[in-house]
């Protein structure tokens, strides 16, 4: 299945309105500080569900939204669910989510599609909840998403029929959903083989086979749950469970706030689930979180079937909706929760197929694929997928930077990933800024593993090291940033002149990772239009920490404040939101220019400190990568002076206001003059 629009689209439409979820789910970190009805900070006060005398394991931000949840959360066996796991915790699931919301999902259908589920189905029925042994859903050859399966071939076979089977009906779907259980538990599994992992290794097999397992625990958690809550003589099917836990890890999204925070995952109905995955997507989504919703945009995408299921006069496949065939024509969850809207990133025809991406755009090709077929098992055969050549952005995050790389061997390539890899892991586990920043630099700059074990080279000069545009290189950036972010906290905590001056330096290299990050990742950016909601936050982030810094050790220069800058006209029209009407191209060409000019006056007092950021030219025009000569780096730090204070706050200005500008072309959210 497919989702097309119904006109004309622009870049920046929004093109549905606020669609609500089927159901949702908190994450287990986010149960003590948001509501679990809409998502919203919980008061100082919160309010426990209702009719309940237990401790709660839920909260919410009012009464209103109690009476809205508490029922399904009760009757569905989430409460029982959490309790059962604090005494008994998985070993496979660190984060109840996943169970919580199949649940949720499980009471919902059961209630809305008792009669189906009870085995009351005639043929259209078998349609709606879709896929019986004589008719399964097999594998559509250029599908690009878990839902997209058409009705075919009554031959074909869609491999182990141990499914999820009542009255000779393999649930398939329910609702419209794919539940993608025959691939996610390993059925067949020589059939569902990963195509990206070589035969002659295991580790593809292994990965599957503990997904298999950790589904199962969980079906059994889920199960356990149930009959906690409806007692032990219920008459109960832990295939129900897993079927519906398959229907959440194929269809589930992450729900994030306006700050980009993960709260909890929802599940959605066929006018979101069925938006095909691209590594090249035209649209991206947004959520809306709250009770209260202004006026709705209209619905301005359609569902298509990517076979010859039904046809209109013109020969499109389309499903009508309101037929008993049309596997969703209606609303099946509940009236809150968190809402989605999906809004168009690029300009789109008529009729075209609306996509958004279901993996990280900036991993290469491989890893997307591997990403893509492990979590839904399906391959991705897209316009940027199936390029011959491979694109210049895939081609640039995998590029390696060396004079001879002939003289290395693939061992050694791989050490050095792992050795970035094991790095970042660790910080993020143990968050050791220090020993972090250290190693990471080393790294970059003489590509060695550590102390003991370098590169082994015929000549100093070719020691391997990564492009600056290599995709572990943006993980290296990132992690940087924020690691001389959280050491500079530590240092300042300590209140000395040795240490304040230390921290100066420190956030200075946090606000100069974070320009470089924003700087390739709007290179690539001008290549793959598709990555403008990464770089829109890479250029506020960057803004955010130039602010950071200038605010930290007292560089503001108030003198220019209230002023407009010369060279960049696009600076003007921030406040008013008409940024549809002027040229992406011609707004980053604007830009860019500006903040490359201001970048070069400050680069030098920035990025000092760091031998690895003295190779970088200049971290927004890259036109130097090309050139024979290395750079040598700075041979001196110059001290910020006037000139250079009144410079960073433009910069950190322009940072904000591009990345403001591409993230309400993403998103829809107002400019504000005053950033």
């Amino acid at each position: 299945m497919e989702m097309r629009v119904t006109e004309d689209i622009a870049i920046g439409q929004d093109l549905t309105p606020r669609l609500p979820p089927i159901a949702f789910a908190l994450h287990d970190s986010a149960l003590n500080s948001h509501c679990s009805a809409c998502f919203c900070p919980l008061p100082p006060q919160p309010f426990p569900p209702s009719n309940t005398l237990d401790v709660p394991t839920i909260l919410y931000c009012s009464p209103h939204c109690s009476s809205l949840d508490s029922s399904l959360h009760l009757s569905s066996g989430e409460q029982h669910l959490l309790s059962h796991l604090r005494q008994s915790p998985p070993s496979t699931w660190d984060d109840s989510s996943d169970l919580r919301l199949s649940l949720r999902l499980l009471h919902i259908f059961q209630n809305k599609f008792s009669r189906i589920l009870s085995g009351s189905l005639n043929r259209d029925h078998k349609l709606f909840v879709e896929g019986n042994n004589e008719n399964p859903f097999p594998e559509n050859e250029k599908s690009e998403g878990p839902n997209d399966y058409y009705y075919g071939n009554e031959d074909q076979n869609c491999g182990d029929k141990e499914g999820f089977i009542q009255n000779d009906v393999v649930f398939e779907r329910i609702a419209g959903l794919m539940t993608n259980r025959e691939r996610l538990t390993f059925h067949n599994h020589e059939k569902w083989k990963d195509p990206y992992e070589n035969s002659e290794h295991v580790e593809g097999y292994e990965e599957v086979q503990s997904e298999f397992e950790r589904i199962q625990e969980g079906a059994k958690a889920m199960e356990v749950a149930r009959r906690m809550c409806l007692g032990d003589s219920a008459s109960l099917d832990s295939q129900e469970e897993e079927m519906v836990l398959c229907l959440v890890l194929t269809n589930a999204v992450e729900v994030h706030d306006k700050n980009g925070c993960s709260l909890g995952i929802a599940v959605y109905d066929n006018k979101f689930s069925w938006i095909n995955h691209s590594c090249s997507p035209n649209a991206c989504y947004r959520f809306s979180l709250g009770l209260e919703h202004n006026e709705e945009p209209l619905l301005k995408i359609f569902p298509a079937a990517t076979k010859n299921v039904f046809a209109n006069a013109n020969g499109n496949d389309v499903i009508v909706e309101g037929d008993t065939k049309a596997p969703l024509s209606g609303r099946y969850g509940y009236d809150y929760g968190p809402r989605v809207i999906v809004r168009s990133i690029k300009a789109v025809n008529k009729g075209e197929e609306v996509t958004i991406a279901y993996a990280d755009l900036l991993q290469p090709k491989e890893m997307r694929q591997s990403e893509l077929w492990l979590k839904y098992k399906f391959k991705c055969r897209c316009q940027r997928c199936s390029a011959v050549p491979v694109t210049y952005v895939d081609s640039c995050l995998q590029a390696v930077r060396t004079v001879n790389r002939d003289i290395y061997t693939g061992e050694e390539f791989k050490n050095l990933i792992k050795a970035f890899d094991d790095t970042i892991t660790d910080y993020l586990s143990f968050s050791e800024p220090k020993s972090c920043f250290e190693k990471l630099e080393r790294l970059l700059s003489n590509g060695e593993f550590d102390d003991q074990i370098k590169m082994k080279a015929t000549k100093s000069d070719q020691k391997l090291k990564l492009h600056p545009f290599h995709h572990v290189l943006l993980n290296a950036y990132t992690t940087l940033a924020s690691a001389y972010k959280v050491y500079t906290s530590e240092l300042l905590a300590l209140d000395s002149d040795s240490n304040n001056l230390q921290a100066f330096s420190m956030c200075k290299l946090s606000a100069a990772y974070s320009l470089l990050l924003a700087g390739v990742s709007n290179h690539l950016f001008t290549f793959e239009t598709s990555l403008m909601a990464s770089v829109a936050n890479f250029w506020i982030n960057a803004g955010e920490s130039l602010r950071s810094l200038i605010k930290s050790f007292n560089l503001e220069s108030s003198s220019i404040l209230s002023h407009k800058c010369r060279d960049c006209s696009i600076v003007g029209i921030y406040g008013h939101g008409h940024c549809q009407n002027v040229q992406l191209e011609e707004i980053n060409k604007q830009q860019l220019n500006c903040i490359a000019n201001i970048t070069s006056k400050v680069w030098i007092p920035l990025a000092y400190g760091s031998s690895y950021l003295g190779s970088i030219q200049n971290p927004i025009d890259f036109s130097w990568l090309q050139s024979a000569g290395p750079f040598i780096g700075f041979s001196r730090v110059e001290e910020c002076s006037e000139q250079v204070r009144i410079d960073l706050v433009w910069l950190s200005s322009h940072c904000l206001r591009y990345g403001a500008l591409l993230s309400s072309i993403c998103y829809g959210f107002p400019l504000s003059d005053d950033m």
